[in-house]
């Protein structure tokens, strides 16, 4: 293909095209004007004889957007004579002129600032992002599930999407932007989960759900929850459980980055977290259910809930420790799973108790990034019947529940809503280019 750039009183110009998409595709343009300097010159094929010029907004470019480029820039559109069009290659990062019958056709590309607001429209952003490894989840077809939570979620699946970003000076991973609950409304907000457990050792560290005296699957008055937004959030040490089945014994954990433990949360990474959100702790008294079923169990809609204490964790009912970090429902790893050869929508139909290895549904786990490569991950749902028994997550693939779970000790990934101001800048959600994000405020 010929690219060659025009101006105005010139004669075309040489160059060539080379670079890759950053953002999670579908995004949300924002405009404005830079002093570009970024540019890639190539050679082209001279038997085509195509004219480009390049734009950020109405500012017209020396040259094309290369790879990497500092002022985030991206594709946007293009505009041709001579009734020619252009479809970008998102991979190569080049135009394909469409519809080309004539000599000396001018196409103009736009690019402009790429940027990804974690506001109300962020479903348009993320709505076209499959290869990827981002999915579309509607919860239309549950005629039990209350209206307000009829909504659009958009869920990263399979064994290993691009879903990796930068948070706390860590790598955590996305989980998608899922539907919340606030004071007022039902709304969207990107939640994401640590990579790695927090204990620093090899088996993603185990600590326990409360303590071993008195303890229940309440999590309002659980010590994880307690450690998870008390001296993890501030970066402090302090008290925490740890232990094997009913011997939940208090010890000291230190998050403050002088001890043997991972540093907690710093002043930037706790402004990003939305405590605002009200965490949905409804509960179940079966594990032999679907994904869909869970996600109605988690939001307390015909639970059948025969606990006395709340199903909801707000700041109003836990003023002391409501920072915001608690841990990813079942529901969250149902949807992370795209299925393989099975397929998405029939995994979902297969309760998750027989994700399992050894069953025919194997494909449902094997295909699912959350799926814990040994021991258990704590999950965030009591078992509405009993009162120390609590959900965990099995490596095997299955989700499952102890009756006597509340004081064993399991790996602990912490989980946050991020605010909407805070906005991921660049990246390409790979591991080795992890989305990257900061706060507006």
């Amino acid at each position: 293909m010929k690219l060659n750039q025009y101006k105005e009183k010139k004669k075309s110009k040489k160059m060539i095209i080379i670079a890759v998409l950053l953002v999670i595709g579908g995004i949300i343009m924002g405009m404005g004007s830079v002093n570009f300097k970024n540019y890639t010159n190539f050679n082209y094929d001279k038997s085509e004889d195509i004219i480009y010029a390049f734009y950020n907004g109405e500012q017209k470019l020396d040259g094309m957007p290369k790879k990497g480029n500092k002022e985030n820039l991206g594709f946007e559109k293009a505009i041709c004579n001579n009734g020619a069009t252009v479809e970008w290659n998102k991979e190569k990062w080049a135009p394909l002129v469409v519809g080309l019958n004539k000599k000396k056709t001018k196409c103009n590309l736009y690019f402009t600032e790429r940027k990804i607001d974690l506001g109300d429209n962020i479903s348009v952003a993320l709505a076209d992002d499959k290869e990827d490894g981002l999915y579309d989840v509607d919860h239309y077809d549950i005629t039990q599930i209350d209206n307000s939570w009829k909504k659009t979620e958009y869920r990263y699946a399979g064994v290993n999407p691009k879903n990796y970003i930068e948070f706390n000076s860590e790598l955590w991973r996305i989980i998608g932007l899922v539907n919340v609950k606030t004071k007022t409304k039902v709304e969207q907000r990107l939640k994401i989960i640590r990579t790695n457990g927090i204990s620093g050792q090899k088996d993603l560290g185990n600590y326990s759900w409360d303590r071993n005296t008195d303890y229940t699957n309440n999590w309002t008055t659980s010590k994880l929850k307690e450690m998870l937004n008390g001296i993890y959030y501030n970066s402090n040490s302090g008290e925490c459980y740890k232990g094997n089945g009913n011997d939940a014994t208090k010890t000291t954990c230190d998050f403050s980055g002088n001890g043997s433990l991972p540093k907690g949360l710093s002043e930037e990474a706790r402004k990003m977290i939305d405590s605002e959100v009200i965490w949905n702790i409804g509960g179940t008294t079966d594990s032999n259910i679907t994904v869909e079923t869970f996600y109605e169990k988690e939001r307390g809609i015909s639970t059948g809930n025969t606990n006395t204490y709340p199903n909801e964790w707000t700041k109003e009912n836990d003023a002391a420790y409501h920072n915001g970090i608690g841990l990813m429902y079942p529901s969250d790893y149902g949807y992370a799973s795209h299925g393989g050869a099975m397929g998405r929508e029939s995994c979902f139909n297969e309760t998750l108790n027989s994700w399992r290895t050894g069953n025919y549904n194997t494909d449902c786990a094997k295909n699912d990034w959350l799926k814990p490569s040994s021991g258990y991950y704590w999950i965030l749902l009591p078992y509405s019947n009993n009162l120390n028994a609590t959900f965990y997550l099995d490596s095997n693939g299955f989700i499952s529940y102890s009756q006597y779970g509340a004081s064993y000790a399991n790996s602990i990934l912490p989980v946050v809503y991020l605010t909407t101001t805070s906005i991921i800048y660049d990246g390409d959600g790979s591991l080795e280019n992890p989305f990257k994000l900061k706060s507006t405020i």
